[in-house]
């Protein structure tokens, strides 16, 4: 149990390192602070699985840097891949997306990030778990076995909060699905009508963006009045994955976006 104890230790540290290498390199992308997290606390817990992977899987290719960055490059590809794949599976959303990137397999992994873990790979087997591990052999039993008791009594917490918001984001976009429906019949029949009855078209063309405006106003109001605006947590998820699909939802997600950005 003690051991057991001192590798989720190890899960938690490596996890939060990868939050922090998210997070930084996100932000200085972004030009802004953003939170890269699936969870809402300081956790990436597939970079935890993955250092994990790597350290019980290659344990025996320490002594070869170039042997350790490709074995590397395939582990946690693999895990990207999979994680992916699950997180799609589980919310009917796709967390991130290298489609734009020449090299990649369905948009899920992409030979720049490859790249980028391997060489991460070889950093951690050499430099950073001899460290990490340093340390927490250095901790007592009972400070070992009580750190994971809260901390993962803490992430679990995290874990069930996080789980429940995006199960309650998916109610929230088929109800902005339902209004966007209603507001597309309307303004399908507003051009319906001006079609039949304008004399040019230069006027249709006129009266068809007038009836966008309208319609686009009067979602904007239905979105304010039904008290549909999303929490703090919900935006969060959107700003932290610029690229998140939400399948049949995907226009909702669009507008919103172009909604918050107006009321900046």
């Amino acid at each position: 149990m003690f051991t057991v104890c001192q590798w989720f230790l190890a899960f938690l540290f490596y996890s939060f390192a990868g939050w922090c290498c998210e997070t930084v390199y996100c932000s200085v992308l972004q030009g802004k602070l953003v939170n890269r997290g699936f969870l809402n606390g300081p956790l990436c817990p597939v970079y935890g699985f993955g250092a994990l992977l790597v350290i019980f899987l290659l344990r025996g290719t320490q002594q070869t840097p170039v042997a350790l960055f490709f074995s590397g490059m395939l582990v946690t590809s693999v895990l990207e891949y999979f994680t992916s794949w699950l997180l799609e599976k589980l919310f009917h959303m796709k967390w991130w997306d290298y489609s734009h990137h020449h090299i990649q397999i369905n948009g899920r992994v992409c030979l720049l990030n490859s790249l980028m873990f391997g060489g991460l790979s070889v950093v951690l087997m050499l430099v950073l778990h001899p460290f990490a591990w340093g340390l927490i052999e250095k901790l007592q039993p009972m400070t070992v076995g009580v750190l994971a008791g809260l901390l993962g009594g803490v992430l679990l917490a995290d874990a069930f909060l996080t789980v429940r918001q995006l199960l309650r984001m998916r109610g929230y976009l088929e109800e902005v699905d339902r209004l966007l429906s209603q507001a597309h019949s309307r303004l399908d029949e507003r051009v319906h009508q001006l079609q039949a009855g304008l004399d040019t078209r230069r006027e249709e063309l006129a009266e068809r963006r007038a009836a966008a405006e309208e319609e686009w106003q009067e979602f904007q109001r239905q979105l304010e009045s039904r008290r549909l605006r999303p929490r703090w947590d919900q935006r969060r998820i959107f700003r932290a994955f610029p690229h998140l699909h939400a399948g049949r939802h995907q226009e909702a997600v669009e507008k919103l976006r172009e909604y918050w950005k107006s009321r900046k």
